[in-house]
């Protein structure tokens, strides 16, 4: 509560396997590193907080 984070939801999951950003779900330690890094940098270049991409991931997918 109040505290950014990005969701893992399975339309967000699936967003990020469309963009090459992980191969499987998003459970190891690599893909969460991989998620972490891709969040970061998408983070950096809209100015938008991790819960709102999070957000505009999942509204992309279906």
């Amino acid at each position: 509560m109040g505290r950014d984070g990005f969701i893992l939801s399975v339309d967000v999951t699936a967003r990020l396997k469309a963009e090459g950003v992980i191969e499987k779900p998003a459970g190891s330690k690599s893909s969460m590193q991989a998620n972490q890094s891709a969040f970061n940098e998408w983070m950096d270049q809209s100015g938008g907080s991790l819960t709102e991409i999070s957000r505009v991931l999942a509204m992309s997918v279906g």
